[in-house]
């Protein structure tokens, strides 16, 4: 089956959603589908450099930066100018590759531009339409939901969604919402995040990387990903240094980059904290497991928003793999991922004491470590490896055929 897979950005721009793109491709791929790849002009931002490519027997188009109205829209982030010019530009290039070849069946995800301009032009040619949402688009584009923009995006994403031939939501929190909004439960399906368990695997503490930091058998407490306002990591910060007020004795380093560094530097001088709490920033891709290697508890400290009650993570996941034990905030897209006592401990969002006090029963307890982080990776092993989830995309994208052929 050839499939036309419409991405906000992918490889080599490198985050989570990339991440799961190109893993759910590559499993697609070893399984026998025929994916192809098209980016949004949304990309170029990132990868000035883009052009059409192929990696790994996939190929890559991207939408043409050449200059001009809709060019200086998006860069200049014109309001509703940017989007209107985004969603043209990206339905034309689909547009040209649907004439030109064979598609099976178009599949969108998220953010809505890609599934408005993704509709549009898998409409006008009779193609199939998936829509996989990952998150709400109006989640990011404004915080109260009495705002136009708000309400302007919330109607987007749903005018979307009732179109589409079926629709993959990557949380059951998602779907409650989708079917909420009218959505027919014969068209969603749930496909969650994954992780690849044989590049994640367990592996002995990284003897060069323990040196260079300067670590002394010290239990680490560690973050490692985005640093994205939401992930709460600042606040992680300041719980760690009620947790040294109790005497407890271990180390915290936070690994990544983002919207909320300053904030976490800004934590750490306000609390005197240097001489435990370690900022190492952004670390190259291909180091990320010496990284984890060095950790003992993984830490996944969300706030209590919309977005992260809805949506999944995709580190804790690595971290199970890895056979690490989790410590994460209560939320909904969590929640999802651990079972409280058997793969990971949880803490209620923003509540210091809980923390504290859940941290201090795993920084303490090497054996339920130890427990915790083998369970953890055996129930991903089992459920969450990506060739396993992407074995579900062949229901979906039946599914889909059929009511596209019922709704001609």
């Amino acid at each position: 089956m050839q499939v036309l897979h419409v991405l906000d950005h992918s490889w080599p721009v490198l985050d989570g959603y990339s991440q799961r793109s190109g893993s759910i491709i590559a499993a697609q791929h070893s399984l026998g589908f025929q994916p192809t790849i098209v980016t949004s002009p949304l990309h170029n931002l990132d990868d000035p450099e883009a052009a059409d490519t192929v990696l790994d027997s996939i190929r890559y188009f991207r939408v043409s930066s050449d200059p001009g109205f809709a060019a200086r829209a998006i860069r200049r982030r014109w309001p509703l100018l940017r989007e209107a010019a985004v969603v043209q530009l990206l339905e034309k290039r689909i547009a040209l590759l649907l004439r030109s070849e064979n598609f099976d069946l178009v599949h969108a995800h998220s953010p809505a531009l890609c599934g408005l301009a993704a509709l549009r032009a898998s409409r006008a040619r009779g193609v199939p339409f998936v829509y996989e949402v990952r998150s709400f688009w109006e989640d990011g584009v404004a915080q109260s939901p009495s705002s136009l923009r708000y309400r302007l995006g919330r109607a987007l994403e749903t005018h979307v969604l009732r179109r589409a031939h079926a629709v993959v939501g990557i949380s059951r929190s998602i779907l409650q919402d989708l079917a909420a909004r009218g959505i027919p439960e014969a068209r969603l399906f749930h496909v969650p995040n994954g992780v690849d368990t044989l590049r994640f695997v367990p592996r002995p503490r990284d003897a060069a990387l323990t040196v260079k930091l300067r670590l002394d058998g010290t239990p680490i407490l560690g973050f490692l990903g985005t640093l994205f306002p939401w992930e709460g990591v600042a606040w992680l910060v300041k719980a760690a240094i009620a947790l040294h007020a109790r005497g407890v004795r271990f180390n915290l380093i936070i690994v990544g980059d983002g919207a909320e560094a300053e904030a976490i530097r800004a934590a750490i001088s306000e609390g005197n904290a240097a001489d435990y709490v370690s900022f190492l920033g952004r670390v190259p891709f291909k180091d990320v497991e010496r990284y984890y290697s060095i950790m003992d508890v993984l830490v996944y400290p969300r706030a209590s928003l919309r977005i992260t009650e809805l949506v999944t993570p995709l580190k804790p996941l690595e971290a199970m793999a890895l056979a690490k034990p989790i410590l994460g905030s209560a939320v909904g897209g969590i929640r999802e991922l651990i079972e409280p006592g058997e793969t990971g401990m949880l803490f209620e969002a923003g509540n210091i004491e809980d923390f504290c006090r859940q941290a201090e029963r795993l920084l303490t307890d090497e054996g339920l470590r130890r427990d915790l982080g083998e369970r953890a990776r055996k129930e991903v092993s089992e459920k969450r490896n990506w060739e396993t989830l992407a074995r579900r995309y062949q229901e979906i994208y039946e599914s889909a055929s059929r009511n596209a052929s019922i709704s001609v």
